[in-house]
């Protein structure tokens, strides 16, 4: 399993993650709108493939603070394939994203998750955070 970034030119494996792996797809974004979030390096948007397959993602944003020198993120979004969780794809998502944030020069990733989340709220303290 490998985890690239995906740019631009990867519509194809933007266009899967749209269709199979976000849940609210009502109102499809353009390819136009899609095309220039990706070219947006405040825009982190990975995905996990096993044999070109795309079994997972992961979108995070990176800002300024306030209160810091460093940059901030928020992990805006991560899903797997039902069939593939378990299986490391989350975790090497998430070791790739950190490791793109701190070369980047952020110091903090922010995320949110419900209440009842118990593997969302599990899956950041298992990564050990930025550092």
């Amino acid at each position: 399993m490998k985890v690239i970034r995906v740019t631009k030119d990867d519509i194809a494996i933007v266009d899967f993650i749209v269709a199979n792996l976000i849940d609210n797809t009502e109102e499809r974004t353009s390819t136009n709108y899609l095309q220039q979030l990706l070219a947006d390096d405040r825009s982190y948007l990975f995905a996990a493939l096993l044999d070109k397959e795309v079994v997972g993602y992961a979108l995070a944003y990176r800002f300024p603070s306030l209160y810091v020198s460093d940059y901030l993120a928020y992990l805006y979004d991560i899903e797997v394939l039902a069939t593939y969780r378990r299986k490391g794809a989350g975790r090497l998502l998430m070791k790739t994203l950190l490791t793109h944030l701190k070369s980047d020069g952020v110091s903090e990733l922010w995320l949110g998750t419900a209440t009842d989340n118990v593997e969302g709220q599990a899956l950041f303290t298992s990564t050990g955070g930025i550092k």
